[in-house]
Parts: C-alpha cells; structure tokens; sequence
C-alpha cells in the first residue's frame, strides 16, 4: 500500500489541486471551467511528466474520463422529454445527425484524416470537450491514432467559439423578437456545452432555461448511439480489410454505464438531491481528467494539428445553426 501511494500520490496530488484551481474559482461564473483545466494541466506538463508524477497522472486521465462520460447519464429525465413535446425534440435530433454527417464531409473537404473530422463534428453536434474526450476514447484504440494530439485543440477551440455562441446567440434572438421556446430550442440545439447552454438560456431569461437545456440533454442522450455506430463502423472497416491492422469491437463500460445511469435515473429510485450529486461528481471527474490530458499533451503537438481542424469546427458550428435554424422556422410555422 505505501509502495502505491508513492508511486501515484504525487501526481495525483497536483492534479487534483490544479483542478481544484481550475474549478472552484469558475464556479457561478461564465469561465470556462474544462478549458481553464486543460491549459493549467498543459502549463504543468513540465511537472507531471517527471518520472515522480506521470504515473499519478495517467492514472487521473482516462480512468476518471470513462467515469465523468458515463455519470452524465444521471442528467437525461424522460419526464423533461415528454413536457418539451415533439417538434424540440425532432429538431434537436436533427440537429444532432444532421451536423454529424455535414460536419464529417466538411472536415474531409478540408483534408482533416477521417477520425479526427469525425470527432470534431460528434464534438459539435453532441455536447462539446464533453463528446470529444467520449468520442476519442474509442477512437485512441485504433492502431496509430494521433487522437489525444487532435482532442485536446478540439477541445480548446470548441470552448471557444461556444463561448462566443453562449453570448451571440441570446442577443441574436431578441433582436430577432423570436417567442421564449423557439429561442429557447435554438440555445438548446446549438450551443455546444450543458454549462453553455445554462448561461445562454440566463442571459436570454432565465424562464428559457428548462427548455433550453432539456433540448441540450436530448442531444445528449444521442452519445450512446453514435458510439455505438462508430464502433460498428469501425468493425465493419476491419472485417473489409480497409484498414491495414485488425480491431477488436468491445464495448467500452463507460457507454454502459451511461446508459444504465439514465435507466436508474427514470426509475425514481434516486432522489433530486442524489441526482444533482452524481451529477456534480461527473463535473469534478471531467475536469480532473482534463488537467491530466493537457499535462500528456505538447504545444508542439496541438500546434501540428494545424488550422484545418479550426476551420472544421467553425463550419460544423455553422451547420448545426443553419439546421436548428430551419427547424424553428418550421416550428413557428406550423404552430
């Protein structure tokens, strides 16, 4: 036992005081608190890559990441779904499946490789760094996947321009007079983080936020079905021989979980308040993670992505506005 603490305390004891730096000083503020978390862990690389510290510190990376992914379950309610009604819900699916399959085209048009196109729209359409660090851990199983490289300047450009979009698009709907839930849906369809989608829905009025983030959720709750079409994908590509090396299809227990984290959640057994605690623990997983993954990843390396994955992501967040766009209007056609 003391063998273990002195290999992995050290570095897990500064990666959980630089994610507590990262997190407590973000909280009720509109900081990005996933994006400070990298950039602290990458400024600490220099530290949590010495011999003393990096097996702490790759014990904080992908074990808590599989955590946080799968208690995000516990966010997603039928009984949100079921009060939104049917057209929010149509177009956040749309906007979900929509952005993926542009989005992957858009970042193929732009010479990204096929795996780090396909996590940068799955990053949009879905729930942002969130979907990102979800989508990659598939995607790292692959033989000579550069994807933590791609992840991380994934994630940081992501956060941005939703922060950007957590600003704009509130305006933009009031100086377009569009009724509380049309804005409300589009906050919740576009907008790439949870956190995003709350700030968003609170600059606008806060009575847009149940909608705004029940939309968000739905798009949530798409994670599970998209990896498991990429894996299938994935095997598919092995048993052609369209790749060069063989991958075993598993499925990751972190995707099993997610999954049965919402069915406990729809069963009543657990209370709000232990709901918005697992919910707070899946938060604190992803941000120590994220301290981690910046730690394992080189300026360099983020730098030699170039600006073809900024260009993609940027298209792709155009697409998923353009998609929700279209399904508001129709929305208050029809209605």
């Amino acid at each position: 036992m003391f063998k273990s603490v002195a290999k992995y305390g050290p570095g897990v004891g500064v990666g959980i005081a630089l994610a507590a730096l990262a997190y407590f000083p973000t909280q009720g503020t509109r900081v990005p608190t996933l994006l400070v978390a990298l950039l602290l862990g990458m400024a600490a690389a220099f530290i949590l890559n010495q011999p003393a510290f990096k097996s702490g510190n790759d014990v904080l990376a992908k074990p808590l990441l599989r955590i946080g992914v799968a208690l995000m379950g516990f966010r997603i309610t039928i009984s949100d779904l079921q009060i939104l009604g049917w057209q929010p819900a149509l177009i956040a699916m749309a906007a979900t499946f929509g952005t993926l399959g542009l989005g992957y085209l858009a970042g193929r048009a732009l010479f990204l490789p096929r795996a780090t196109a396909f996590l940068t729209a799955a990053s949009v359409a879905i729930c942002g760094a969130s979907a990102a660090l979800a989508i990659a851990t598939v995607l790292a199983r692959r033989p000579n996947s550069q994807v933590e490289r791609d992840v991380v300047a994934t994630v940081a450009t992501i956060t941005i321009l939703g922060t950007i979009a957590m600003v704009l698009y509130p305006a933009m709907c009031h100086y377009l007079n569009l009724p509380l839930i049309p804005s409300a849906v589009f906050l919740g369809a576009t907008i790439h983080e949870v956190a995003q989608v709350v700030a968003a829905s609170d600059l606008y009025g806060q009575a847009a936020t149940p909608a705004a983030t029940t939309v968000k959720m739905i798009r949530v709750a798409m994670l599970p079905i998209v990896i498991f079409g990429l894996m299938m994908i994935l095997s598919l590509r092995d048993r052609t021989g369209l790749d060069d090396e063989t991958h075993e299809a598993t499925v990751p227990v972190f995707l099993l979980g997610f999954v049965a984290a919402i069915v406990v959640t729809n069963t009543g057994w657990l209370t709000h308040r232990g709901i918005l605690a697992l919910t707070q623990i899946s938060n604190l997983c992803l941000v120590v993670s994220m301290v981690a993954l910046g730690a394992n990843t080189s300026i360099k390396g983020v730098m030699a992505l170039g600006p073809q994955a900024v260009g993609a992501l940027l298209v792709q967040t155009m697409i998923i506005a353009a998609i929700s766009a279209a399904g508001i209007g129709m929305m208050i056609i029809m209605n």
